[in-house]
């Protein structure tokens, strides 16, 4: 069973993996852990909007809750810049 997780606990962590489940719901594989957790915002609530950057500095994955707009940020260990 995959652990809920807020974000005041994983703020600083890198991701190694991650995915969305139910269209909207965010796994994440955090380096130094086996196992994924849904992150779950501060407004209680597992909807996510998630996109990748690439630019300036380490590849990141940004977050922002679909209810309440808080935004997270995460730097994506080993992630690939992707295809043109």
């Amino acid at each position: 069973m995959t652990k809920d997780v807020p974000i005041s606990q994983v703020s600083g962590a890198v991701v190694t993996r991650w995915r969305v489940v139910d269209a909207v719901q965010l796994l994440l594989t955090i380096r130094g852990q086996t196992e994924e957790v849904r992150l779950v915002c501060q407004c209680g609530r597992t909807h996510w909007i998630v996109r990748e950057q690439y630019g300036a500095g380490p590849p990141r994955l940004l977050a922002t809750c679909h209810n309440c707009g808080t935004k997270v940020q995460f730097v994506l260990e080993g992630a690939r810049l992707p295809n043109a």
